[in-house]
């Protein structure tokens, strides 16, 4: 068995390589994909800058259950809240 490595040093052989090869033309069975979401929306345009808000892990923790809950990021959800105020 010749075993490869990669740049992070795992080591892999060449059945190992031909397994997953099979299982990616199966279909990825027992796969689950979440929903696709942007990283930067073209919304917020080429003169969006980043914004620091210090929050306590309570608050953080909540962020984040919602944002997961509504699948979109933090920061879309920050934007969502921010545009919902008059």
């Amino acid at each position: 068995m010749v075993k490869k490595s990669n740049s992070g040093s795992a080591s892999f052989s060449e059945e190992d390589i031909e397994r997953w090869g099979a299982e990616a033309d199966g279909g990825l069975v027992g796969w689950e994909f979440g929903k696709s979401v942007a990283g930067r929306p073209i919304s917020v345009g080429s003169h969006a800058r980043p914004f620091t808000l210090r929050l306590d892990a309570e608050r953080r923790s909540k962020l984040t259950e919602i944002a997961k809950r509504r699948q979109i990021t933090t920061s879309q959800l920050m934007r969502d809240l921010i545009d919902t105020l008059e």
